[in-house]
């Protein structure tokens, strides 16, 4: 999939695909530094990264079917913005 945002961002911007590859790569790292650091990022028509404290747990290991703890943490999140899910929904129902 980066790829062909690679090859987009070089077709529609008449770029060298080299260039739009650093492109995306900066898009891609500060969206990276804006979740470690700020804990989220939005970007409007798209949606927002966001930090989940996910808290301590008991799992279950599927091999052996022992009960295991799962350290509590943090994982990233994203969530799509109102404009984006009705362009979703729109392309669906077309």
């Amino acid at each position: 999939m980066k790829s062909t945002i690679i090859r987009e961002v070089s077709e529609t911007l008449n770029l060298p695909v080299g260039k739009a590859k650093n492109i995306v790569e900066v898009v891609l790292q500060e969206i990276k530094h804006g979740i470690i650091n700020d804990n989220s990022v939005t970007i409007r028509g798209f949606g927002s990264f966001n930090v989940l404290n996910k808290r301590e747990r008991i799992g279950r290991n599927p091999k052996t079917g022992k009960d295991a703890i799962i350290s509590a943490r943090k994982v990233p999140s994203f969530k799509a913005s109102k404009l984006f899910k009705t362009k979703v929904n729109d392309s669906i129902s077309s």
